[in-house]
């Protein structure tokens, strides 16, 4: 692993630093099999090569990166593999986001990050369940926590879409609390005022009542290894339990846990698009079709296409790093006034993969429909459009802001 023993100490030895890790990790996952199934040697390269420590602050032996260079460096990632980044990206936002935001428990972060750091420990969250869907819709969790009169809570229920699964080390399981023995007896939940109430409970998935089931047959992203997690009265002791709140009341985090992971996304998807540009370019180039006298890339209706793809590609990459840039920027008590930008970033970086990979497989024709890079950047790219904030979810709030000016006005 990368020596952590000195610490950068200003932004440019923070970039070497990780532009170093990045090297490393490529050279690493250059001899591994990467794309249509989960490979355990895949996230263990990129723990070897210690980018699993750049979210982590720089006081916990981390890097401590920002929203900006988790987008270029998950860009990257992405570029190489699709999967890859999107299992990686899952542990960068959560991290991130623990480190910059409020409501958790003395000591909770520290232990966390010890595990980072000395064991190499993965996280993400679990949070879909197929009843209820996404927690981003409003959904309230099926998967219950008993509270116990010794202060644990026992967690039973299934959670789907749960990425890198078979990777992690923790989880933060989202679930409603109940009373003990509510679960047996069929009873209510507890609740004020009618409300459930919720929490997210940082679950060691080495515990016993833990279970992890294969990942899902879908569309691209198969190497992700998004399973499902079963819980069978898991035991979480009351000090790894965060954002406990009814469940119509705001999660005490703020918005800085679906800020990263809007920005994480971005990167993924940004990477995916830029990937394929740059494979369908050396293709363009290299093909010579017919008496074998012009390339491809010299053909004017083929160069339409790549200057179409490219100008979306570009643009997205503006809006995502300016938006994560004015996110630094920002004072944390005045953030909530961009997750409209972060939301914008998000649609337009899976809009661009989208937009350039179908670009990418118009050029290459027959010979990019055959399994391969292009086409697998095709299917995963399209992956990008279920991930929050959804897009119908993030125009609608556009057009309500847009409303709501013009009246106030």
């Amino acid at each position: 692993m990368t020596d952590t023993a000195r610490l950068p100490v200003t932004p440019d030895e923070r970039s070497a630093e990780l532009e170093a890790r990045l090297a490393d990790a490529r050279r690493r996952l250059a001899g591994l099999p990467l794309g249509d199934g989960f490979d355990p040697a895949v996230p263990a390269a990129l723990v070897a090569s210690g980018l699993h420590l750049a979210p982590v602050p720089e006081a916990a032996g981390g890097l401590g990166i920002g929203p900006r260079a988790a987008v270029e460096l998950l860009a990257a990632l992405g570029a190489i593999d699709g999967s890859t980044a999107l299992g990686f990206a899952m542990h960068v936002h959560v991290v991130g986001a623990m480190a910059e935001s409020p409501g958790w428990p003395a000591g909770l972060r520290e232990t966390l990050y010890d595990a980072i750091r000395d064991h190499g420990a993965l996280l993400n969250t679990a949070g879909t369940e197929d009843a209820g869907g996404s927690p981003a819709r409003g959904a309230v969790p099926e998967t219950a926590a008993e509270e116990g009169t010794d202060g644990r809570f026992r967690l039973t229920g299934e959670k789907s879409w749960t990425t890198w699964l078979p990777a992690l080390r923790f989880a933060f399981v989202t679930a409603r609390i109940v009373p003990a023995g509510a679960a047996e007896r069929g009873a209510g939940d507890r609740s004020a005022d009618g409300q459930p109430e919720v929490a997210a409970f940082v679950v060691d998935l080495d515990g016993q009542g833990v279970t992890r089931l294969p990942g899902f047959d879908a569309l691209g992203m198969r190497g992700s290894a998004s399973g499902r997690l079963r819980l069978d009265g898991a035991v979480v002791p009351a000090d790894r339990v965060i954002a406990r709140r009814r469940a119509d009341q705001p999660d005490p985090r703020g918005v800085v846990p679906p800020a990263w992971f809007g920005f994480a996304i971005a990167g993924v998807y940004l990477g995916i698009g830029e990937g394929a540009r740059s494979e369908v370019v050396r293709w363009a180039i290299d093909r010579r079709p017919g008496d074998g006298s012009t390339a491809v890339a010299d053909v004017p209706s083929v160069q339409v296409r790549l200057g179409r793809l490219d100008a979306a590609l570009r643009t997205a990459r503006i809006v995502v790093l300016d938006v994560a840039s004015r996110w630094e920027a920002t004072d944390p008590s005045d953030r909530a006034g961009l997750m409209a930008d972060v939301a914008l970033a998000k649609l337009t970086a899976t809009s661009a993969a989208v937009e350039a990979t179908d670009e990418a497989l118009r050029i290459a024709g027959g010979p990019g429909f055959l399994a391969g890079p292009l086409e697998r950047a095709f299917r995963d790219a399209r992956a990008g459009l279920i991930n929050p904030p959804l897009e119908d979810v993030a125009l609608a709030g556009f057009a309500r802001a847009l409303v709501d000016q013009a009246r106030g006005g």
